[in-house]
């Protein structure tokens, strides 16, 4: 049986896209940015823990002050859109070096830290978005629905971002992930919720 929140006319449905296709970009991140560094660049195991560590490294240092920034800001919808092209840009940015020969480690770890950024940047976010455009008696199921797609994420997150990189090579793999903060990006540009006023 299909959740009424996605059969009924309104933003969520479009929302629980963007969001959806998000989360499953960041965790492609996650795994691509590593394995780009092993198959171009010839990196070593230590290598590709400090990556996987420099992606996770901006939800430790910085999701609380992210938060209460966000929480202070009028159009938190900008936020998550800005997010989504800036994460598009900085994985484009490694394919661009790569066509040039000019990619390095240092890049690597400096677009992992940028995308985990913008990640928890457009993460914090959800929430305020998420209370202006579903009713409060469907909060139930609409959680559930974001939970789900977080999930679903992160079970095939990972498997998606080692295929593109192993079939089609890691720029590839990174540029297919850019593409899809781009659709992200574009699906929040298709909501228009009351956003609740920002907290003092």
């Amino acid at each position: 049986m299909i959740p009424r929140l996605l059969t009924e006319p309104g933003a969520f449905r479009v929302f629980w896209a963007g969001q959806t296709i998000s989360l499953l970009g960041d965790q492609v991140t996650l795994i691509a940015v590593p394995l780009v560094a092993v198959q171009l660049l010839h990196a070593g195991p230590s290598a590709m823990g400090y990556l996987t560590a420099a992606g996770w490294l901006p939800y430790l240092l910085f999701a609380l002050h992210a938060g209460a920034w966000v929480d202070r800001r009028r159009r938190r919808r900008r936020v998550m859109i800005a997010a989504d092209l800036g994460r598009a840009l900085v994985l484009a940015s490694v394919a661009a070096a790569y066509a040039l020969g000019a990619l390095t480690l240092a890049q690597l770890f400096v677009v992992a830290i940028l995308a985990g950024t913008l990640s928890v940047f457009f993460n914090v976010s959800t929430s305020a978005l998420f209370v202006s455009m579903v009713p409060r008696e469907s909060y139930p199921q609409g959680y559930s629905l974001l939970n789900g797609s977080r999930a679903f994420a992160f079970v095939s997150g990972p498997a998606l971002g080692g295929f593109l990189v192993q079939v089609f090579s890691g720029p590839v793999a990174l540029l297919v992930d850019a593409a899809s903060f781009l659709l992200s990006a574009f699906s929040m540009t298709r909501i228009g919720p009351q956003e609740p006023p920002p907290a003092p």
